[in-house]
């Protein structure tokens, strides 16, 4: 897909199941798969759902956990970029692109699940805002400041001053709260916890999961040729021990952007060798 190798550039440069080393159970399975080709699925709060996205972020389509029911909830230009689930699973919050004179403005909308309506959440403008910070409207912490300024997050945050210059990207909030795993491009991916206390580096790795023990995070591996990608593989690591293990590893796949389900069974994520989401097991 033609958007990866740019996103990658940030992300290469980058240096249930609870407890245990988590590795697949069986074979990754074909969830779902069209003509224009899906990425980035997001699990649905409860679980009986997923959304993904198309290639460039064109477009917002909804399924059941099963692979069923696909359909499209919106084709708006930018939507999918980041986007998240409300907390009732009701809606889908996402951003979207508006071009007007040759200059790009940022919109943040609010997509029914079930209606196909939507609303403006916050009005068009040229600051680009993350939907799970609007997700969060009225919370204050490092979390949100990585959210809401990511390209001035390391030198805002005490703790990140020495990546002050560097953009903060994929922040993910583990389930309790109390950890923040993010991506500082060149420098690798790294933990801290959410009063900003124990900043610690995980070495090489992208689009951290987590699992609900708060503890394990599914991420991966890309590697490339300076032109396309070549290889990648899901991995998994406990923040407490740093315990790793391969959760998957196929020739004939390029796993990114991995979702944990809630319940920490499975995980869905976007194979890139046929632009298709996939769906494997844990244990």
């Amino acid at each position: 897909m033609k958007k990866h190798f740019f996103l990658a550039m940030a992300l290469m440069a980058i240096g249930g199941v609870a407890g245990a080393q988590v590795q697949s159970d069986g074979a990754p399975v074909k969830l779902l798969s069209t003509a224009g080709g899906l990425m980035a699925p997001v699990w649905s709060p409860d679980g009986s759902k997923i959304a993904v996205t198309t290639d460039n972020y064109t477009g917002i389509l909804v399924a059941n956990a099963d692979g069923t029911a696909l359909r499209q909830l919106t084709r708006e230009a930018g939507t999918g970029y980041n986007m998240t689930w409300t907390a009732d699973g009701a809606s889908i919050i996402s951003r979207n692109n508006i071009i007007e004179n040759g200059r790009v403005f940022h919109e943040i909308k609010s997509f029914d699940v079930n209606r196909g309506t939507s609303k403006v959440l916050m009005a068009k403008s040229r600051e680009a805002v993350s939907p799970r910070l609007k997700a969060r409207a009225g919370v204050t912490d490092i979390y949100s400041v990585m959210l809401a300024r990511p390209t001035k997050a390391a030198k805002e945050i005490k703790a990140l001053n020495s990546f002050a210059g560097r953009t903060v990207i994929n922040p993910a909030l583990s389930p309790d709260g109390s950890k923040i795993v993010f991506q500082i491009p060149g420098k690798g991916m790294w933990l801290i916890n959410a009063d900003g206390s124990d900043l610690r580096s995980l070495g090489k790795g992208s689009h951290a999961s987590w699992l609900p023990d708060s503890k394990t995070i599914v991420y991966t591996v890309v590697e490339d040729n300076g032109e396309r990608f070549t290889a990648s593989e899901l991995k998994s690591v406990n923040v407490t021990n740093g315990k790793t293990s391969v959760v998957t590893r196929r020739a004939d796949m390029i796993p990114m952007t991995p979702s944990v389900s809630p319940d920490g069974r499975k995980v869905a994520f976007e194979n890139a060798a046929d632009a298709a989401i996939y769906v494997v097991n844990l244990k």
